[in-house]
């Protein structure tokens, strides 16, 4: 099997350092959002290590480890409180002989801004009620370019209120069919099936901007020790397409994300897990990349998690220029996880960000039930 295997990975591993031709730079971003409270609190480094309900989104081949089905809900609030981002997601073992178990993944994922004022468009714009028609100085006294042309200029003084502005919300929905099996003892192998949707607020009230779009996903374990992980997450395989209401055509550029996890007994009633992931992006983000060559960049991941009799839990982690914190307990059949992630925390005085602040944490919180 390796003599096949191996060499089928390393070729398609290679087919994502020549992104396509015509994919979209930042198309779908919403689909990069990632979830679970747990992996969040281990600074994302969790593509070897997925073991619970939100196994679907960091890698599907790590659903099958799940020896019982689990059902996470989560509620996170990004930047401060700008951006929602809610989850329901389930695991469901399907059974099988040793070396041939396999799971069946659902996931439902919302992204929205609600509450965003909407101004007119410029050209309904009206002088004297919406703008004052003073030209790009705002004096009336001394006239000069856009003055009493009944235009709005950039520059001129908006008289927007509550009166003529409405409220709305954008919103993104993905729905994921995973599936995941094991190939003996060692090898595991998933796959997302998604599809996406967004809503974009237009200018007019009640009218939106819509888009539908599928994908896929695909991912591998292979656990060369009992304490050792190894994974490997190819994010949007065949370029997720996103089709606009409006006649826009996006396609999301495929990223790859490699990891291994090692777990540690210190003591009786004591267990740690150490996560190393590298993202590789191939979309020529330099600006805010940890490494740049060519249009290639990496990101680095590491995380730390601490059980005390697997019920207690305590985690940190850092994801690139972020670093991240949290903590688990367990029930019974319950678990509640939290996390907050410092946004730019290492690059605070990076000088290309200079409004980083503005950017809050970012707060989880979820809770899972198993049986």
């Amino acid at each position: 099997m390796k003599r096949t295997l191996l060499p089928r990975l390393a070729a398609a591993a290679l087919l994502f350092l020549a992104p396509p031709a015509h994919a979209t730079k930042y198309a779908g971003e919403f689909l990069k959002i990632p979830m679970g409270a747990r992996a969040i609190g281990m600074g994302g480094a969790f593509t070897a290590v997925c073991d619970d309900a939100s196994a679907a989104w960091w890698n599907p081949a790590g659903m099958v480890f799940l020896p019982y089905r689990e059902v996470m809900i989560q509620h996170a609030e990004q930047f401060g409180s700008l951006e929602n981002h809610d989850v329901l997601t389930g695991v469901f073992p399907l059974g099988g002989e040793k070396g041939h178990q396999a799971a069946l993944g659902v996931s439902l994922v919302r992204v929205a801004v609600d509450d965003i004022p909407i101004t007119p468009r410029p050209g309904s714009l009206r002088p004297g009620i919406d703008f004052l028609d003073y030209g790009i100085d705002n004096d009336p006294t001394t006239p000069d370019y856009g003055q009493g042309d009944g235009i709005w200029e950039p520059g001129e003084r908006l008289l927007l209120t509550a009166d003529n502005l409405y409220m709305a919300s954008s919103s993104q929905m993905v729905g994921t069919i995973s599936y995941a099996k094991h190939h003996g003892t060692r090898w595991t192998f998933g796959g997302n099936l998604k599809f996406a949707r967004q809503s974009l607020p237009d200018t007019i009230p009640g009218e939106h901007v819509t888009s539908f779009g599928a994908g896929l996903d695909a991912g591998v374990i292979y656990m060369p020790t009992d304490a050792i992980t190894i994974g490997a997450m190819m994010r949007d395989l065949t370029t997720t397409y996103l089709a606009w209401s409006n006649g826009t055509r996006e396609t999301v550029i495929p990223s790859l994300t490699t990891g291994s996890g090692f777990n540690f007994y210190p003591a009786e009633h004591h267990a740690m897990t150490w996560g190393v992931d590298i993202a590789w992006g191939f979309e020529n983000r330099a600006l805010d990349s940890q490494v740049h060559v060519g249009s290639v960049t990496l990101d680095f991941r590491t995380g730390l998690e601490y059980w005390y009799r697997n019920t207690l839990a305590l985690r940190t982690g850092v994801n690139g220029k972020d670093l991240t914190f949290g903590a688990g307990l367990r029930y019974k059949q319950l678990g509640f996880d939290y996390a907050a992630s410092l946004n730019r925390f290492f690059a605070a005085n990076d000088k290309s960000f200079p409004n980083d602040q503005n950017l809050d944490a970012t707060q989880l919180v979820s809770l899972a039930y198993s049986w």
